[in-house]
């Protein structure tokens, strides 16, 4: 499924595609990077905090080994 996702601090939004099965094995309690392993790291992230890739950079800077 495509689902969009708005980041809460500089309101772009993003289209995700996202498995359905994985869908419901996070809505079910199974952790998001387990359920979901396909979507990028920042997507995940984006679906559980609502903070795009470019503003949690902003906020914390990049990793290292990244």
């Amino acid at each position: 499924m495509k689902t969009e996702y708005k980041c809460q601090y500089c309101n772009v939004s993003y289209l995700l595609e996202i498995d359905d099965e994985g869908w419901e094995e996070w809505q079910s309690g199974e952790l998001i990077q387990v359920a979901l392993p396909d979507l990028k790291a920042w997507e995940r992230e984006l679906m559980l905090s609502g903070t795009c890739d470019n503003c949690w950079k902003e906020f914390f800077g990049e990793e290292d080994g990244e």
